[in-house]
C-alpha cells in the first residue's frame, strides 16, 4: 500500500496522533495509582464494548481516544497509563509520552428511572456528547439465528444492558443527560442490534426519533443494517432522522463470509451498496456513512471499500477491530499501530478526492476509530 505523500499532518498531532493508534492497536495498562489518582472517572461498561467500552481519554490537541483496558490483549500492552507528578500520563518503556485527560462519569449514571431500572441500562455515553441507545438491548437476530458476526459480544451484555426498553424510558433517561451537568448530551445514536431481517430496525428507529424530536432539538444518527426495501430508508428521512448509517464492514467477499456470516448470508454486499446509494440520495453526502472494520481483512481491500463508499457520496468509518474476551476472535489480533496510520492517510487521500472525509465529523466521536482532528478539516459542533 502506497499512502499519500502529500498529506500534510503537523509533526506534533502526527506524533500524537501515532500514539492514539498504538492504544487502538495495542490496549493499554493502568498502573495501580493511575486508578486511585481517577476520580469519578468514566468506567468502561461492556455495552457496545467493541468500539466504545474502554476508558475515555483525552490526549492533547484535543484528541480522543477509547482505550481497551479491561481486555486481554490490553493487559499485555507496552503502553501504561500512570502518574507523573499530578498528571496522568502515557508511558512506554519508562518514557512519557503525553499528557491525559479522562472522561468524568455523567451524574445521571447513578440515577434511575421511575420504574426503578438504572438509567445507564438505558443508554450510555458513548463519546464526550453523544447519546448511545441500543435499540434492541443484548439482543440480536443473528445471534438468535447462530450466524452472529464473529467479532461481536452484544450477546454478553445482558447484565449491562436493558433486556426490555421503552419509548418513555429513553426520553426519560435522555432528559436527564441532556441536562446532564458534566457531560450533557449534545446529539443522539440510536442502533446496537438488529431486531428483524425486514426493516432492521428502521421502523423503531423511526418511532424514536419522532418522539425525540418532538421533545428534544438534537440531531439523530441512526445505524441499522440495510434493510430489504429503499422504503424503509424513507421512512427514516420523513421521521426526521438527520444521519443514517448502513456498516458495510468489510469489503472483500473472503472477509464477509468469514466474519461476518449472517449479514452476507442474509442481506450480501451489493445490497448495502444499493441501500447506500438510495440513502445519499434522501440523507446526502457525508450524512450517509458506512463504518469498514480494520485490522482483520487485507488492507488494500479495506482501501477500496473506502474510495468505492466515497465515490457514491458515503462517508467511510474506519473502525480497528478489537479482539473482545470471550469471543471467536479473542486470540486474533489486528494490525500494528504503523499500519494503522498508513492505511488512515490513504483512506484520507482516496475519500478527500471524492469531497468526502474520513469520518466521524464529530471530534469526540472520533475516539474509536482511525480519524483524526486535522487542521482545516470538515468538523460539526452539535
Amino acid at each position: 500500500m502506497e499512502t499519500d505523500k502529500n498529506i500534510i499532518i503537523p509533526e506534533e498531532m502526527r506524533r500524537i496522533g501515532l500514539i492514539k493508534f498504538e492504544i487502538l492497536a495495542s490496549g493499554l495498562r493502568v498502573s495501580e495509582l493511575a486508578w486511585r489518582y481517577m476520580v469519578n472517572v468514566k468506567a468502561p461498561i461492556r455495552t457496545r464494548s467493541g468500539a466504545s467500552g474502554g476508558l475515555d481519554l483525552i490526549l492533547p490537541l484535543d484528541i480522543h481516544v477509547n482505550c481497551p483496558v479491561i481486555e486481554n490483549f490490553a493487559l499485555e500492552s507496552e503502553l501504561e497509563l500512570d502518574v507523573e507528578g499530578d498528571e496522568l500520563v502515557i508511558r512506554k518503556d519508562e518514557q512519557v509520552l503525553c499528557s491525559a485527560r479522562t472522561q468524568l462519569s455523567p451524574a445521571y449514571y447513578g440515577l434511575t428511572c421511575i420504574d426503578g431500572t438504572p438509567a445507564v441500562k438505558i443508554g450510555q455515553m458513548c463519546s464526550g456528547d453523544r447519546f448511545c441507545y441500543g435499540m434492541t438491548g443484548p439482543q440480536c437476530f443473528f445471534w438468535r439465528s447462530g450466524d452472529h458476526c464473529r467479532f461481536c459480544s452484544i450477546g454478553f451484555s445482558g447484565n449491562d444492558d436493558a433486556l426490555r426498553k421503552t419509548t418513555d424510558q429513553l426520553l426519560e433517561v435522555l432528559e436527564m443527560a441532556v441536562n446532564d451537568p458534566i457531560m450533557p448530551a449534545k446529539h443522539v445514536l440510536l442502533g446496537g442490534g438488529t431486531p428483524n431481517m425486514k426493516d432492521m430496525g428502521a421502523v423503531l428507529a423511526a418511532e424514536l426519533c419522532k418522539a425525540i424530536k418532538k421533545r428534544f432539538n438534537l440531531s439523530c444518527y441512526v445505524m441499522i443494517s440495510a434493510p430489504s426495501k429503499n422504503e424503509y430508508i424513507d421512512l427514516l428521512w420523513k421521521a426526521g432522522v438527520d444521519e443514517l448509517g448502513m456498516n458495510l464492514e468489510f469489503y472483500s467477499d473472503d472477509a464477509r463470509q468469514k466474519y461476518i456470516p449472517g449479514k452476507e448470508k442474509y442481506i450480501g454486499k451489493s445490497r448495502y451498496y444499493d441501500a447506500l446509494e438510495h440513502a445519499v440520495s434522501r440523507f446526502g453526502p457525508i450524512n450517509t456513512r458506512s463504518i469498514l472494520v480494520t485490522g482483520l481483512e487485507n488492507p488494500e481491500h479495506t482501501i477500496s471499500g473506502v474510495e468505492s463508499l466515497a465515490s457514491i457520496g458515503v462517508m467511510p468509518i474506519l473502525s480497528p477491530f478489537r479482539p473482545l474476551n470471550n469471543t471467536e476472535l479473542e486470540h486474533t489480533r489486528g494490525f500494528d499501530y504503523k499500519t494503522y496510520f498508513d492505511m488512515y492517510l490513504e483512506a484520507h487521500s482516496r475519500s478527500i478526492r471524492h469531497g468526502i472525509p474520513i469520518g466521524p465529523t464529530c471530534i469526540p466521536c472520533q475516539n474509536n476509530t482511525l480519524a483524526l482532528p486535522l487542521p482545516g478539516g470538515l468538523y460539526r459542533c452539535y
